[in-house]
């Protein structure tokens, strides 16, 4: 009896937890943002936080004491869409017996042609971010969607938060979004906009389909024996209402055609990108329909209005090199109006009703919190923003009302910031806690201007060869001015051969180089973002916008004669 007793203890200390967060009792910390809040104490135990008090109270004899040293007590940020730890796979486009080719042409399409087409697919399986997620901890966030990309539909993504533990244990919500695009990746049908819609209506159809027919089977009524087809089965949660079709667009007129498609087929929807969703701000509301903004890639235009702008320009003289590029002022009000559009339009969402949330998509997450704090400065409410970064994330991912705020019951995750960030630049996290697990990060000192190291400059032309082999060479060619700032232009070929080219903006910081570039491909609008370390003639780092993944590139240059 003794033996079997032990080797039951044994079994269940194998399958309880490695460690259980202890008790912590975190005191001398503010509860809003006013400079002259009161202290407050929250106490957290098994994970959540079991009390908040307006003041201060004794510790309990089994809880540690943080002191919190005056810092803003904030929910944790949500990360709502992004591809960090998810390696999207190609779905594989046949599902059947190979059809004979002495047969007669089909009149109808056949059931098992799935190209990009794999809502089966679950990232929770396969998810793994490795030391990634260090960087969404020190700005603040918890909780992070980890999405697949680049496939008409391309699987479940998963909610995790971002503290460093096994991929099982990570997981939050195991399937949150079917994610969607009007893109599959490889050659052939559906190749164009058109077959992409085509594609997705006819599996919708396929789904409902099967759908009634296994319902017939299950009554006992006639029918013939279904097909074991995972993505069919998967698709009944859609057409169930149990998940939401989270799709990948930007323009206005990409939204509305996944909006008749929701209303043809009766899933639910959901908006990730939305450059344009302000345009149909309305629409959005009346059917409520999420959106999760992704901020664009690259620095924000100058305006050539302002009054400093004349003194930056400077037309070309005989003295300067033969491919010195200045962009013309129509062109640079074109970007600066479009720019200041899509700025603007996470505040027209929020006066339409719409409810919103933020992702990095392959962005990061400093970037992220830095474009919410420019958003509030031009306009966007302060308290908008913070819901977007937290609770109305958590309800958009399905996390609410475990995350996104802080109250008894609710899952201790959050941040202690030294300022508040949405408001000051120079807001740095103290302690993060997620599951009820503290984190403390080191003091940092003011950020250091943004400029370029000593002797430092970027100009020049560059060739740039990419890690992955079907990514034509680029070629970059920029003038840096004093203050770090970069202008030209980046050239190439499309993967059909076709040249393609636009212009080029960015910014050298200490030794980085990071550049921003809009092409045209195919008819499909790309935004490049370059970002790497200088070293002499040499830039390396990786490329976000040509991929669902970040591309690693190498370049090599040319130097200029002269900077102006």
């Amino acid at each position: 009896m003794l033996q079997i007793l032990a080797a039951t203890g044994l079994a269940l200390a194998a399958l309880a937890p490695a460690e259980k967060p202890q008790p912590v009792l975190v005191q001398n910390i503010r509860l809003t943002a006013d400079a002259d809040a009161s202290s407050a104490t929250v106490l957290i135990r098994d994970g959540r936080i079991e009390r908040v008090h307006a003041g201060a109270f004794d510790a309990p004899v089994d809880a540690r004491t943080i002191d919190g040293e005056g810092a803003l007590l904030l929910p944790a940020f949500i990360d709502a869409y992004s591809f960090v730890g998810c390696a999207t796979p190609e779905p594989r486009g046949e599902r059947d017996k190979p059809v004979s080719t002495s047969t007669d042409v089909s009149i109808d399409m056949r059931e098992a042609n799935r190209k990009g087409i794999q809502p089966a697919f679950r990232v929770a399986d396969v998810f793994d971010a490795g030391d990634a997620l260090e960087a969404w901890r020190s700005n603040g966030f918890g909780a992070l969607l980890s999405a697949p990309a680049g496939q008409l539909l391309a699987g479940q993504s998963v909610l995790v938060v971002t503290r460093d533990v096994a991929p099982r244990d990570a997981v939050l919500v195991a399937s949150v979004f079917d994610q969607a695009g009007l893109r599959a990746s490889g050659s052939g049908y559906p190749g164009t906009l058109m077959g992409s819609i085509a594609q997705l209506r006819q599996f919708f159809l396929d789904a409902q389909r099967y759908g009634v027919l296994s319902e017939r089977r299950a009554e006992g009524k006639s029918g013939a024996r279904l097909p074991y087809d995972a993505d069919l089965l998967a698709a009944q949660d859609l057409l169930s209402h149990r998940r939401v079709v989270c799709c990948a667009v930007d323009s206005a007129d990409d939204i509305e055609r996944f909006v008749k498609l929701a209303d043809a087929h009766g899933f639910d929807l959901a908006i990730a990108g939305g450059r344009e969703a302000w345009r149909r701000a309305a629409m959005l509301a009346e059917r409520k329909i999420p959106v999760i903004l992704v901020p664009p890639g690259g620095d924000e235009p100058a305006d050539p209005d302002a009054k400093d702008a004349k003194k930056k320009d400077k037309k070309p003289s005989a003295e300067d090199a033969p491919w010195t590029y200045t962009e013309p002022v129509a062109a640079k009000r074109e970007k600066r109006r479009a720019w200041v559009e899509q700025r603007d339009g996470a505040r027209v969402l929020a006066e339409a009703g719409v409810h919103i949330a933020f992702g990095t998509g392959k962005g990061k997450a400093d970037e992220l919190v830095e474009h919410v704090r420019k958003l509030v400065e031009a306009g966007l409410p302060r308290e908008v923003a913070l819901a977007a970064l937290t609770g109305s994330a958590a309800e958009i991912v399905g996390a609410a009302p475990s995350l996104g705020r802080i109250a008894v019951g609710a899952d201790a995750t959050f941040a202690l910031w030294t300022k508040d960030p949405l408001l000051d630049k120079e807001a740095a996290v103290r302690w993060l806690f997620v599951d009820g697990y503290p984190q403390e990060f080191e003091k940092k000192d003011a950020k250091k201007g943004g400029k370029p190291d000593e002797g430092v400059d970027a100009g020049g032309v560059w060739t740039i060869e990419f890690d992955v082999p079907e990514i034509p060479e680029g070629r970059l060619e920029i003038e840096m001015a004093k203050d770090g700032s970069v202008e030209g232009q980046l050239s190439g070929k499309s993967p059909g051969g076709d040249p393609v080219q636009g212009d080029a903006t960015g910014a050298v910081r200490g030794r980085s180089l990071k550049v921003s570039a809009v092409l045209t491909v195919e008819g499909a609008r790309l935004e490049l973002v370059f970002d790497g370390e200088l070293d002499g003639d040499t830039w390396t780092g990786t490329m976000t916008g040509a991929a669902p993944e970040p591309v690693g590139f190498h370049a090599d240059r040319t130097p200029k004669e002269k900077v102006r």
